[in-house]
């Protein structure tokens, strides 16, 4: 990999109440907790949680494909795109920018195993030419059943896909970027699945760029742009392929959005399912050394250091759902961004919420269940709470562990009860930027 962000950090500080081996501590839990969402075959095979099995092994019957794979979405069952697509891409990225994070920390073979499944997912939903299959699960019915994903009942429906009559760019151009990365994660692995992964990649691509619009998973998720996702595509694929019109498609993009009144520039949001824009830029810095680039991240990062509401704890708080997702998300963009600046100051704000996360906040709980001495005890996820009260296993037996719940309100208060969902329902997206900040933080090195 051609970006190794341990060597630029060297030389930071690290105190003596924040080493390095917390932060592989927590990754390498942090990376458990995709295997307790796998869905399809194959899914007790070397996974981290014993009381998880195969699950919706007739996915994608009813349009005769087998769209088996991928990962459950939150608490529920339902498939995703656009959560998966987010997800994939976020954490392949976290490796790319720092791969020896995981290798030190136990997590590697894990990690590469969730990336491929990902991926192997992908390509089983991209297999009819011009086509791409995005959500497989109802979510209304979904949501009437509590249950085990072993045991829920099926077949389930193939909901929503993409053609040239239905169009989804927001979904393809996640995904495409997905797999440019994995390209290149398992080009020295695996040539000939390398290759595969990029010419899906490619192809999903241009199927987005020529049917322009968003897909829609509401009332669940539904994106308030596609512009952001195709440049997210374009600028990994460019990266994968050395193709600088991938770089001019991404210029066009963006000026795209400044004429829809959108400026990326300006951009307060920080990556997320539904907003990519601040991880193009960042990675556009990178290929150009352009300073609107870089400059862009900068003002980023003073709204969310500076000027957006905390709670009495100093945790950012940018929307009450998620909200660690969000303050871990801006944590990794800090962290990526420490090398164009004030090194300390970024890395010390990425410490700040990560900490926070961890148990530094006032009710002296850390949210990454199995972290530490206090930790939530009932989050809102089926498959655990259906093993945790069944066949006679204890809660220790059953632990979600590696999971991020949603977090406290603006007050620092958090109730650890199934039922509050706000409080403590954990998803596939909600710890994907914990992942990378946290690979980056355990790969700066301690004096």
């Amino acid at each position: 990999l051609a970006e190794r962000f341990d060597a630029q950090v060297t030389g930071l500080t690290v105190s003596a109440e924040q080493p390095a081996k917390k932060y592989a501590e927590a990754l390498d839990l942090s990376v458990r907790f995709y295997d307790a969402n796998r869905c399809g075959k194959d899914v007790a095979k070397d996974n981290a949680f014993a009381w998880r099995g195969d699950c919706h092994t007739d996915d994608g019957k009813d349009v005769g494909l087998d769209l088996t794979g991928g990962f459950h979405d939150a608490g529920d069952h339902v498939k995703f795109g656009l959560t998966q697509g987010y997800t994939a891409s976020v954490l392949a990225w976290s490796y790319y920018e720092f791969p020896e994070s995981f290798r030190k920390s136990g997590s590697e073979a894990r990690m590469l195993s969730t990336l491929r499944r990902f991926s192997d997912y992908f390509m089983k939903c991209a297999q009819k030419p011009g086509v791409f299959y995005y959500q497989v699960g109802d979510g209304g019915s979904d949501h009437t059943y509590w249950g085990s994903p072993e045991k829920q009942p099926g077949p389930r429906q193939t909901m929503r896909f993409a053609d040239a009559k239905h169009p989804a760019s927001d979904i393809p151009g996640e995904t495409a970027a997905a797999l440019a990365i994995n390209s290149m994660i398992f080009r020295g692995k695996d040539a000939a699945y390398a290759d595969k992964c990029l010419k899906t990649a490619k192809d999903l691509y241009v199927m987005a760029k020529a049917t322009r619009g968003m897909g829609d998973e509401s009332p669940f998720y539904k994106s308030s742009s596609y512009l952001d996702d195709l440049s997210w595509g374009a600028v990994w694929l460019h990266i994968a392929t050395k193709d600088k019109s991938y770089l001019n498609d991404v210029e066009s993009f963006f000026a795209q959005a400044v004429s829809e009144k959108i400026n990326p520039f300006m951009s307060r949001a920080t990556v997320s399912w539904d907003d990519v824009y601040v991880g193009v830029i960042l990675k556009m810095a990178d290929i150009t050394k352009e300073k609107k680039y870089i400059d862009a991240i900068g003002t980023n990062l003073d709204f969310w250091m500076n000027q957006i509401k905390k709670t009495p704890g100093g945790l950012r708080y940018f929307e009450q759902w998620g909200v660690l997702r969000y303050a871990a998300s801006s944590s990794l963009i800090a962290i990526l961004y420490s090398k164009y600046a004030d090194r300390e100051k970024y890395v010390a704000y990425a410490r700040s919420q990560i900490d926070y996360i961890l148990g530094n906040n006032p009710q002296k709980m850390s949210y990454l269940i199995g972290f530490g001495s206090s930790y939530p005890k009932d989050p809102h996820h089926r498959a655990s709470v259906c093993a945790r009260y069944t066949g006679g296993r204890s809660d220790k037996d059953c632990e979600l562990l590696g999971a991020l719940v949603g977090g406290p309100d603006e007050d620092d208060y958090y109730e650890d009860n199934m039922d509050m969902y706000q409080f403590s329902e954990v998803a596939i997206d909600y710890s994907a930027g914990l992942v990378g900040a946290l690979a980056g933080l355990a790969g700066i090195p301690e004096k």
